[in-house]
């Protein structure tokens, strides 16, 4: 059996980190995470059924098991607790229609919470507790001391070849060398993806490496062998360089500093028979390698540099800057999530359902609200535990991880052989820097390979303790019912997991057929996923096809589903209202389009919708459109129909002045909107405002035109002036400026009035044609050519810009 054991866990070791495939799931990476987990049942499954056979079975404790068991059973705990704990919600009367719709008829959103972290909890199982046992129990059971010691360095050097392999893919791929695929991947601006699916990923994946081969490399006599490793060292840091992640730059840094830490330590003891006194010139090598491939390594694709993407941090003080204000912004959900369960948390795998219910606050600042997003995780290794197992998870967690780097320390001391307690140092400072890789914004902690290795690492560690006793314990009725009854659950994992996949297939290719407009072949495909798994973007795509084809029960037995899976997207509310709407049931879709709203407060999609139904029944209470315009209009400012409506929606309520302002508004963003402009004049009378000088504005175009049909510029120059003073907005308004200021002979003048009708119209070719001749006008070549190139992008035939083009060459 130990023959089977030793080539199953090479496979686990070797093949789900590599194997990926492009076009068959929409993560490439779904099919690694489907292999791994299948792997690690099976093997546990035949330790099982081995140990039946045998009627006993082996294990070994250790003095982090405690805190290990703690930490895992708590975190399942919460979610249990969650899911049987009463749950507020904003609108109850949609779980409520739910629970009465035929073929449908439970509650979505403990569905929701079952769903998201029974996720977590196979998660829990298999890739942290089944993959840490491991290397922590199951190897050191099945072999004796010297095996074992051989196996364990057979694994070690298998991980050196996947992670070699993995970057250097990595490194072709910045290089734009693509030898797997027919075409490059490049879905992250240049950063290299591997085999990882993600460069995130596979930087934390080599991170947690990188210590264990430098200390592999100081371990090793022979200089061919030194210079072998230096070799794969330096592909390994090119590969975590050009993916750009800065986080997994601080963890490897702090790997760094854990590394130095021991070495000097070592030397202070040992002086001039340490470590770091025998290899000095090696440190010295892989120090100045590091030092001049992070100084020279070249461009991305993307832009990027690592000097430049270290040195952009400093945007964060100027202005709104992506990376980090997105994740400030999910820092600060998280934090709120903590706030209101702080001591048991949202509950184990539900940071990802609650998120979106907390971000609507954040999108009221300027600041983070062009980074709305749907966030997996907190990209913040505390908060992701603190705001889903509270105060006492993280406490565990953190106990669980004092009580591994303590153990470790006791190991390192009480081993003489050197190349081990290396081998302690690498593990230790891998898993320091995975940690604060994940402190600093990465989630590789949360995904399967990635994950998967930081707790096989540590487990790892674990088995290379040989001072451990191992028991074997007889097994009696009851332990044997357990193991069966074990077996069994991990069967059915493997069958969960099996439709898990055949539902991603299904799912990518009926997605795939959809967006091509080929609605009804597309719904097969999505039907089968659904029955293979209730995943949340298979039962949306497969809601809104049905919808597509007219089939509107069917799509709202499809959107409950979809909200079973997962009730945070604001698009299942949105969409499920709108086949209310049209099924005449005005009712439930003003409850969905509020929640709706009430999930992403900016989507002006939304505020059309709500705001119609508010409209049609104003007579009875205006009170609520206006609160929806008013906010309508505080995020969507220079939406024209949002105050068009606003100003009827204070008309009705006998409220002229506000009326007139709203009116205002629109008119002065769009001077040529008609019916504004007529209600305003209106409202402007009922509310006894005597002079309203935008009114003003449709006299002075026609008086404008007129003098530009007589050719009197200095009279047209005079009225387009008084024009952009009351409407500054006005294409017209500076486009004939402009041209009054150019035919006058005043250029400068000209092309910034002609600049400003571009910025309000960017597709207005006679506006790019005359910006164009003005720039020629001053010989401003360069500029003139962009005029030009504009224009034929507006009118590829236009046969002025052709000609200026000619010329200006």
């Amino acid at each position: 059996m130990n023959k089977y054991f030793r080539y199953i866990i090479l496979f686990l070791l070797i093949f789900p980190p590599i194997i990926f495939f492009t076009d068959l799931t929409r993560n490439p990476y779904f099919f690694q995470i489907f292999l791994l987990n299948v792997v690690i049942l099976i093997l546990w499954i035949l330790y099982l059924v081995d140990a039946l056979m045998k009627k006993s079975f082996k294990w070994s404790w250790s003095p982090i098991e405690l805190p290990l068991v703690v930490f895992t059973g708590f975190a399942v705990f919460t979610w249990l607790y969650a899911y049987f704990s009463n749950q507020p919600y904003l609108i109850k009367q949609i779980i409520e229609d739910g629970k009465n719709l035929p073929g449908f008829g439970i509650n979505y959103l403990y569905s929701s919470i079952f769903s998201e972290g029974f996720k977590k909890f196979i998660f829990t199982l298999v890739n942290l507790l089944m993959a840490y046992w491991i290397p922590a129990m199951l190897i050191p059971i099945m072999y004796e001391r010297q095996e074992r010691a051989k196996f364990f360095n057979t694994i070690i050097n298998t991980l050196f070849f996947v992670g070699f392999v993995a970057a250097f893919y990595g490194v072709l791929q910045y290089m734009e060398i693509e030898p797997v695929w027919p075409k490059a991947l490049n879905p992250f601006g240049g950063r290299p993806v591997s085999t990882f699916g993600n460069p995130n990923f596979m930087s934390s994946y080599l991170v947690m490496l990188f210590p264990i081969i430098l200390m592999t490399y100081l371990s090793q006599i022979s200089a061919a062998k030194k210079i072998l490793f230096l070799g794969m060292l330096e592909i390994y840091f090119c590969s975590i360089v050009a993916t750009m992640t800065r986080s997994s730059w601080v963890g490897l840094f702090t790997a760094f500093t854990v590394i130095g830490l021991f070495l000097l330590k070592d030397y202070r003891k040992e002086k001039s028979k340490s470590i770091f006194a025998r290899e000095k010139k090696w440190i010295i090598a892989i120090t100045i390698v590091i030092i001049v491939t992070f100084l020279t390594w070249p461009r991305s694709l993307g832009g990027s540099t690592p000097i430049s993407r270290i040195t952009e941090i400093e945007n964060v003080a100027n202005t709104s800057y992506g990376p980090m204000h997105q994740r400030i912004m999910i820092w600060s959900c998280a934090w709120l999530m903590v706030k209101d369960d702080p001591i048991l948390g949202k509950g184990w795998g539900l940071f990802e359902l609650y998120y979106p219910f907390y971000q609507g606050k954040s999108l009221f600042n300027d600041l983070y609200r062009g980074f709305r997003t749907h966030a997996n995780n907190a990209h913040d290794e505390i908060l992701e535990y603190w705001s889903q197992i509270g105060t006492l998870g993280v406490a565990f967690y953190l106990w669980f991880l004092v009580s591994f780097f303590a153990y470790g320390i006791y190991l390192y001391k009480n081993t003489f052989l050197e190349s081990k307690r290396l081998i302690f140092i690498g593990i230790l400072s891998g898993t320091a820097g995975m940690f604060l890789d994940n402190i600093f914004g990465n989630v590789s902690t949360q995904f399967c390979v990635p994950a998967f290795l930081y707790w096989w690492n540590m487990g790892t560690l674990v088995g290379m303790d040989d001072t451990r006793k191992i028991k074997e314990y007889r097994l009696n009725s009851v332990s044997k019912g357990i193991f069966a009854v074990l077996i069994v659950f991990f069967f059915f994992l493997i069958f969960k997991w099996y439709n898990f996949f055949l539902g991603e297939i299904n799912y990518f290719q009926g997605f795939k057929m959809s967006k091509k407009g080929d609605v009804a072949a597309a719904i097969p495909y999505l039907e089968k996923a659904h029955f293979n798994n209730k995943e949340v973007n298979s039962e949306y795509e497969l809601a809104n096809c049905y919808a597509r084809l007219g089939q509107r029960d069917k799509s709202l037995w499809a959107y409950y589903n979809a909200l079973s899976a997962n009730c945070g997207y604001d698009e299942i509310h949105f969409n499920l209202a709108t086949v209310y709407a049209q099924m005449g049931d005005m009712e439930k879709a003003l409850n969905n389009y509020t929640q709706a709203l009430y999930i992403n407060p900016i989507s002006q999609e939304g505020y059309f919708a709500l705001g119609n139904i508010f409209l049609i029944n104003i007579d009875k209470d205006p009170d609520r459109a206006i609160a929806l315009l008013e906010r309508a209009v505080f995020f969507f400012p220079n939406n024209i129909d949002f105050w068009n409506n606003l100003g009827f929606a204070y008309t009705k309520k006998n409220d002229n002045k506000k009326a007139a302002e709203a009116y205002r508004r629109a008119v002065e963003i769009n001077p040529e909107f008609q019916m504004a402009r007529h209600n305003l004049e209106v409202a402007s009378q009922k509310a006894g405002i005597k002079s309203e000088p935008i009114l003003e504005y449709d006299r002075l175009v026609k008086a404008a035109e007129q003098k530009i049909n007589e050719k009197n510029w200095p009279e047209v120059l005079k009225l387009c002036k008084q024009l952009v003073e009351i409407s500054p907005n006005s294409y017209k308004a500076r486009f004939y400026l402009a041209n009054a200021f150019f035919t006058l002979g005043k250029v400068d003048e000209a092309i910034n009035e002609y600049k400003q009708a571009v910025t309000i119209s960017p597709s207005n070719l006679p506006s790019w044609v005359n910006l164009g001749l003005a720039y020629s006008q001053k010989n401003d070549k360069e500029n003139a050519r962009s005029a030009f190139q504009k224009v034929l992008e507006l009118d590829p035939k236009n046969q002025i810009a052709q000609e200026r083009l000619n010329y200006l060459r």
